[in-house]
């Protein structure tokens, strides 16, 4: 069955300011997304808003959005791990980038496939009320909108490429291929194997991205792009450990196989926290790249 994604309300979130701090520049506001009058689909947000303290409007500037990894041991398995990073793009770029708290698996474990999929749909729903909140920003381009995710922050993101289809770059770190993949082995879900694997078919990322290397017709069915349309298709740049001791080599082959010619690959002696400076270099090279900013 086709997953149905419900529509957002059409006026920007608001947001609550819960603390501030400033780095050398940049402002950086931990915040809450507050529902509109009439409810929103999203829920209360936990977030980080990062951008310079003074902003000149008269200026267009990229956005971001960075969704993290999921490790419940690690000092950043939530929505401090690209603190950094962003404050950088913030100070360098002007960027404006959000950094949501993201809620499955970190708030609740996945049971089976009904429950799963509904939580999923929840959480991509989320990232995306995030990304309005982004292009709300003062002097944010629409066509330089950049996703990064990791692991199960990389997964959720890559449904944006159907779901969504707004940002134009995506990078996508350590992230499987299917819900499955990681659920089936790592929690005591009870629901036969095949069973599963079959119903979180429509959700699994894998089959999202093939949407980046599509696009729609008038009558809103997804096809592969031709020739004279691929300059204007999302890129996806896969970034994979060698020693990633979940992931196996020939997942990041088959996941970047999957979106074709827009996607590239690269493998990094790094294992699953994918910690090493190269990998930062090379996703802000890509990133720069991508949203014009060279």
């Amino acid at each position: 069955m086709t997953p149905t994604f419900p529509d957002l309300p059409t006026e920007p979130p608001t947001f609550e300011i819960v603390g501030a701090e400033t780095r050398d520049g940049v402002l950086i506001r931990d915040i809450r997304l507050v529902p509109p009058p009439g409810g929103d689909a999203a829920g209360p947000i936990e977030a980080y808003l990062v951008e310079p303290e003074i902003l000149d409007a008269r200026t267009s500037r990229p956005g971001l959005l960075f969704a993290h990894w999921f490790d419940t041991d690690a000092s950043n398995g939530n929505r401090t791990e690209y603190l950094d990073e962003a404050t950088d793009w913030a100070r360098r770029h002007r960027a404006a980038a959000v950094l949501p708290q993201l809620t499955f698996p970190w708030a609740g474990d996945p049971t089976g496939s009904a429950a799963d999929a509904e939580r999923i749909v929840a959480e991509v729903t989320r990232i995306r009320r995030c990304l309005d909140l982004v292009l709300a920003r003062p002097a944010v381009e629409s066509s330089r909108l950049g996703v990064v995710g990791h692991d199960f922050g990389g997964m959720h993101a890559a449904l944006l490429a159907t779901v969504d289809r707004r940002p134009a770059a995506y990078v996508l770190v350590a992230a499987v291929p299917r819900w499955g993949d990681w659920f089936l082995p790592f929690w005591p879900i009870e629901e036969d194997r095949i069973d599963y694997l079959r119903t979180m078919r429509p959700l699994d990322p894998i089959e999202h991205v093939r949407a980046a290397a599509s696009v729609r017709d008038d009558s809103g069915v997804i096809k592969p792009a031709a020739a004279r349309e691929r300059e204007d298709l999302a890129r996806i740049l896969f970034q994979f450990g060698r020693h990633d001791f979940y992931i196996a080599p020939m997942t990041g082959r088959e996941f970047a196989g999957a979106a074709g010619d827009v996607a590239e690959l690269k493998a990094y002696d790094a294992e699953h926290e994918m910690a090493l400076p190269e990998i930062v270099v090379d996703r802000t090279i890509f990133l720069e790249r991508e949203l014009s900013l060279n």
